[in-house]
């Protein structure tokens, strides 16, 4: 399920493009991708459909995935550094501009970034959820849920010396993530709703509070 190690990695080509003429073909065929699952959804998804679209044949697609879930596995793999590199730039952003950074902001920029082609982010979060070892790989992403942790503890003023264990870590970035798939999968909320947004950063900031308050009072304790 994992794209042919001989032929150029996904990653390489997506974070750092070395080879033009690969990353614009993977490029062009990721982006056939989505949009199929946009418009047929996952039970539209296969290679023929994917090298109609995409103007490739299918020996081309052949030579950077070795089968479909590959390319959907490369697609989880897009999504989360697209996902990172926003977050990151846009927080740049923020801090250039002297504008205080808080949770708020971080569920925002999800929220955006998870509402852009929702009927194929719906596919894939679909699919990922079927593959456990496409969640495992999803589960060890501890980019978000430092962040999270880190921009929490300075928007309500806090104090917390320390990196997030990697169960604190599994527990905030699974709940917060766990809460906006599902949302999106079952169109069990609305997500662009105010309200949506202020119960995911309830849940954050809530988490984080608890465990400076646990911290805080361990440390009273060891000195009494």
């Amino acid at each position: 399920m994992s794209v042919k190690t001989q032929k150029t990695s996904i990653k390489s080509i997506v974070r750092a493009p070395k080879q033009d003429r690969s990353r614009v073909t993977v490029e062009a065929i990721l982006e056939s991708a989505f949009q199929i699952l946009e418009s047929d959804g996952i039970a539209g998804f296969k290679v023929a459909a994917l090298a109609e679209r995409s103007g490739y044949s299918v020996g081309t697609l052949y030579q950077y995935f070795e089968n479909i879930d590959a390319v959907m596995l490369a697609l989880v793999e897009l999504e989360n550094e697209r996902q990172r590199q926003t977050l990151l730039a846009q927080f740049s952003d923020l801090a250039a501009q002297g504008v205080p950074q808080s949770t708020r902001n971080v569920v925002t920029l999800m929220l955006a970034a998870f509402s852009q082609r929702r009927v194929a982010q719906k596919a894939i979060i679909e699919w990922a959820l079927s593959r456990r070892d496409v969640r495992a790989i999803d589960g060890r992403n501890t980019f978000l849920g430092q962040m999270l942790a880190s921009v929490s503890v300075r928007s309500q003023g806090l104090t917390f010396e320390r990196l997030l264990s990697p169960t604190e870590m599994f527990v905030l970035s699974r709940a917060f993530l766990g809460a906006l798939r599902t949302a999106i999968w079952n169109d069990e909320a609305d997500t662009g709703s105010p309200q949506f947004a202020q119960a995911l950063t309830d849940l954050v900031d809530g988490y984080m509070y608890q465990l400076v308050k646990r911290e805080c009072a361990s440390k009273g304790s060891a000195r009494s």
